[in-house]
């Protein structure tokens, strides 16, 4: 399967307003497509918030889009370790989003060559996994908005959602009573501070919000902290999650093996793609610590299908309104898609609106 050609491109989307934690955020999606042999294989990562998808896409254009013409398609973990080799002394920055772009294109072109879905090509083992809601609960909404979202999620089958906090660590516990004082005490309740808050003021917020029965604490403080969060799961009785921002399946090693995370909860693009999501679900797996994959919702749920330490798959509808896929979910699990790759297609109309390069 020799790699033909390569098509780069950029495309810029709105942030979900109910996410957003200010005006005119966005998403800037750098997508890769892969041809060879009549087939072609779509990968993309993403930069949230602001702008610098056009420096990952100079990145693929100038070293790594040249590097891998001419090879074969067909494995994908070769390319990886080529990439990596050629990029490792840039640290972990815009080279995984780059890599992540390549590598999840391939990974959609092999498994299309076979007559996969991406699941059942890396091995798949179950045929739904579990979801939570996410990507409604930001901190500007509304208590009233914020239990009415988290609502539709539970009334359309969904058994547990995630609510922002940290943004205001004073409201967050009228806010958190407000909506388990709506959804019952069956609905498991996630709380995710994005790296807001210092030990102290985590340690002072799990601890009010524990009467509330949260399900888990993400991302209490921030991702280099290991110690803290290694303090936080001793002295909390929720479990302490996070990794969306680790780069590398050597940067979860220790907050696996230490206990700093309960479950880990790593970004496709932001560790470089599918082959390294393999690597981080098999540590996992071997020490006993569950997977939650972060956002990229389509693809996780591929992924969440060949491990047995899923706990659940962050159902993140923000590109919904931009592909031609969507994901079957009934009673709180999501159908793992049986066409061949992922699945996953931007319809026309984003090019057309949305692309910047």
């Amino acid at each position: 399967m020799k790699i033909e050609n390569i098509d780069t491109w950029v495309l810029r989307v709105p942030f979900l307003r109910e996410t957003a934690d200010f005006d005119d955020a966005h998403h800037e999606l750098i997508g890769v497509t892969v041809h060879s042999e009549g087939l072609t294989g779509m990968g993309y990562s993403f930069i949230t918030d602001h702008a610098g998808g056009t420096s990952v896409k100079a990145l693929l254009d100038d070293l790594l889009v040249p590097s891998i013409l001419g090879r074969d398609a067909a494995h994908p973990e070769r390319i990886w370790n080529a990439m990596e080799e050629l990029t490792h002394r840039m640290g972990t920055g815009i080279n995984r989003f780059a890599m992540a772009s390549i590598d999840i294109a391939l990974w959609d072109l092999k498994a299309k060559s076979n007559g996969h879905s991406l699941a059942a090509e890396i091995g798949q083992i179950t045929d739904d996994v579990p979801v939570y809601g996410s990507g409604k609960a930001g901190g500007r909404l509304s208590v009233d908005e914020l239990v009415r979202l988290s609502q539709e999620y539970v009334d359309s089958g969904f058994d547990a959602v995630k609510i922002r906090v940290g943004r205001d660590p004073g409201e967050d516990p009228a806010r958190i009573a407000a909506v388990r004082s709506a959804l019952g005490e069956h609905v498991k309740i996630m709380i995710d501070a994005n790296e807001r808050l210092s030990y102290s003021s985590a340690l002072s917020l799990g601890r009010q919000l524990a009467e509330h029965d949260i399900f888990w604490f993400e991302e209490p403080v921030v991702y280099t902290d290991r110690r803290s969060h290694m303090e936080l799961a001793r002295h909390l009785p929720m479990p302490i999650v996070g990794g969306e921002h680790h780069c590398s399946s050597a940067e979860f090693l220790d907050y696996v093996t230490e206990r700093a995370f309960a479950m880990v909860q790593p970004n496709v693009c932001m560790v470089g793609g599918v082959t390294e999501m393999v690597r981080i679900m098999h540590l996992a797996d071997a020490h006993g610590v569950g997977f939650a994959p972060h956002l990229m919702t389509d693809l996780n749920i591929h992924l969440a299908a060949t491990t047995n330490s899923t706990v659940y798959v962050e159902y993140f509808p923000f590109l919904e309104p931009y592909t031609t896929n969507r994901l079957e979910i009934t009673h709180g699990r999501a159908t793992v898609p049986t066409a061949a790759g992922h699945g996953i297609e931007f319809t026309d109309e984003t090019f057309a609106k949305y692309r910047i390069a």
